[in-house]
């Protein structure tokens, strides 16, 4: 059966959710909606007999894409599906002249990665948990407002390296999810964000100084309640450790990768990422 590859649309998003829930992805309804209102033609499905089969997406931050949301179906994998999703994507990415392009990745799409010229940069863990040990509630912990915007996209491009405002503007106008600030005399010194999922709140990113993300991690816990994940860059010690505090417990592990230049980030101040989909 021939496997055509075609565009991504709003009315595949169903099919998205069917293929993330063999997988136990955690993505809902808004997150591949969030991916196809910030970049609709870095989105791409593979169709076999009138049904998807296949996904793969990225997203446009200037100099660095964020390929994100691939998945195969469970009867067609080892039919190179994946990796004609992603040379579709990379081809995209490579004629808008992107030159960075990274990825987390699990160990089943690694292997894939590698062989399409993906290098490995990090390693990020997984922590899930309700949150059995209750922290004490935070002071100067604000929502964030639009005007904030400009202060959390400067502080999060100085820690990431990436441009990501129109990331960050999507979520202060987000209904279903909050981004939180930390102010150090009367300048922003941290955010973090939170959103549900299917299966449990995702905690992320939190930027900034130790005492911030402290407190910020710290509320948001308080405010959640509910079970949660947090993707923590290893050999960071006092984030794991603050993580491992609030009673999360470690889950599985994501590699960060890149092809083309590396971006340069600032890993101690980048307390948790936004998750899989974005970095």
């Amino acid at each position: 059966m021939d496997i055509v590859i075609r565009r991504l649309t709003y009315a595949d998003i169903d099919a998205g959710l069917r293929l993330g829930a063999q997988n136990g992805w955690n993505q809902r309804d808004a997150d591949w909606r969030r991916q196809l209102d910030l970049e609709p033609e870095a989105c791409f499905a593979a169709e076999a007999d009138g049904q998807v089969v296949g996904t793969a997406c990225a997203c446009v931050f200037e100099h660095v894409a964020w390929v994100n949301l691939v998945l195969v179906d469970q009867m067609w994998r080892g039919k190179g599906i994946g990796t004609r999703l992603m040379r579709y994507v990379l081809a995209y990415l490579d004629e808008r002249g992107i030159p960075s392009i990274r990825l987390d990745a699990t160990p089943l799409g690694q292997p894939v990665y590698e062989k399409l010229g993906f290098k490995v940069e990090y390693t990020l863990t997984r922590y899930d948990g309700t949150g059995a040990v209750k922290p004490p509630w935070a002071p100067g912990i604000e929502v964030a407002r639009h005007s904030d915007l400009s202060d959390i996209a400067e502080l999060d491009r100085a820690i990431t390296g990436t441009p990501r405002a129109k990331l960050l503007h999507h979520l202060l106008g987000a209904r279903d999810g909050k981004l939180l600030v930390a102010r150090r005399a009367n300048t922003l010194a941290g955010y973090a964000g939170y959103r549900p999922g299917a299966h449990a709140w995702q905690i992320g990113p939190c930027m900034g100084g130790p005492t911030e993300c402290i407190m910020l991690l710290h509320t948001i816990m308080l405010f959640v309640g509910q079970r949660t994940f947090i993707d923590v860059p290893q050999g960071l010690e006092e984030s794991n450790a603050v993580v491992v505090g609030l009673g999360l417990k470690r889950q599985r592990t994501l590699t960060r990768m890149g092809r083309g230049p590396r971006i340069h980030e600032d890993l101690k101040r980048m307390w948790c990422s936004f998750g899989p989909e974005k970095g």
